[in-house]
């Protein structure tokens, strides 16, 4: 369908024609008359010529310059070419992602997919970066959990800023303790207000609780309640013992009991077995949107008018060379 971004513009149109109703301008000159001009010019040495030469337009250059004014307004009124509206989903899938940030996760025992050890904290950020790209069209929170439990971001599709906040999180900012339970919590409030048929929380752990006012195991049966899937990642080695030790028994029970799966991801590969899970997840429809794709027309007026009278001025210089040739 053709429309006009200013239809008002048309009036332009009507501007000629009010013109042409205008009386005309005349300007008078004082004149000589001389009965014996021939006389005159005969005793001069200049041969006489026509005084006055009255330059009449043809019917083309007439024409053209009607043409050119209309396609001005027309491009001036901006046309576009509507095309049928459809409808666009969002869809993806919505996790929450829990990072523990206690001091247990500064043991140096996770190998990254160079072969390399590395702090348990680099090794989930450098995990983390890389399944955020990978998962373009899914809305991912995150949460920071020390002492206590902080939602960094909430639901979100900005892997950017996703990225940046990981980046910049280190081991002891939201405390050295392990509020394992307090985490889960977070999770499942935020959840509240999600409408979304899969609620996933992946909670990357040393997994050794230490400070929380929910205990993991309540937590995760309120979770299971809310149907909130719990998926614990046991970063590290687990035949650690003391403070960097795993407390992979209670992850395990974690996962049981909100059908979930734990995973121990000493290294950068094991966490391939996490996004086999998650693509098996039937993706959600965020939002719908209705587009009507709009193609600009202003320019073509624009370009036609110019082409006719680059034409006419190449066939007008060359009429005149041509006449100036057969004078010589």
């Amino acid at each position: 369908m053709l429309t006009f971004s200013s239809p008002w513009l048309a009036c332009l149109l009507l501007l000629p024609i009010i013109a042409l109703l205008l009386p005309k301008h005349r300007t008078q000159l004082s004149a000589i008359r001389f009965s014996r001009f021939e006389q005159l010019a005969s005793l001069s040495t200049h041969k006489p010529t026509q005084g006055a030469v009255v330059l009449r337009r043809l019917f083309w250059q007439r024409s053209l310059a009607a043409l050119t004014y209309i396609a001005l307004v027309i491009a001036a009124m901006r046309p576009i070419w509507l095309d049928e509206p459809f409808t666009l989903d969002k869809v993806g899938r919505e996790m929450m992602v829990a990072v523990d940030l206690s001091g247990s996760m500064e043991a140096g025992d996770f190998v990254d997919l160079q072969g390399d050890k590395t702090r348990r904290i680099d090794g989930v950020k450098s995990l983390l970066l890389d399944f955020l790209a990978q998962r373009a069209s899914d809305r991912i929170g995150l949460i920071a959990f020390g002492d206590a439990a902080y939602l960094q971001a909430p639901f979100t599709e900005d892997k950017g800023t996703l990225s940046l906040l990981l980046k910049e999180m280190d081991v002891r900012m939201a405390g050295a303790g392990t509020a394992l339970g307090d985490a889960i919590g977070v999770a499942v409030n935020h959840f509240s207000h999600s409408d979304t048929d899969n609620k996933v929380l992946l909670l990357l752990t040393d997994g050794n609780d230490t400070s929380s006012e929910f205990p993991p195991l309540e937590a995760a049966r309120y979770a299971a309640q809310q149907g909130i899937v719990i998926y614990p990642i046991a970063i590290g080695d687990p035949a650690n013992v003391g403070e960097d030790s795993l407390d992979i028994e209670m992850l395990q029970q974690i996962a049981e009991i909100t059908h979930g799966q734990v995973f121990e991801a000493q290294d950068g590969k094991a966490f391939t077995q996490v996004y086999n899970i998650i693509e098996t997840l039937e993706p959600q429809v965020f939002d719908s949107f209705t587009i009507r794709p709009e193609k600009q027309l202003y320019f073509w007026p624009l370009l036609i008018v110019v082409g006719l009278n680059l034409a006419a001025l190449i066939m007008a210089t060359w009429s005149a060379r041509r006449k100036r040739g057969k004078h010589e």
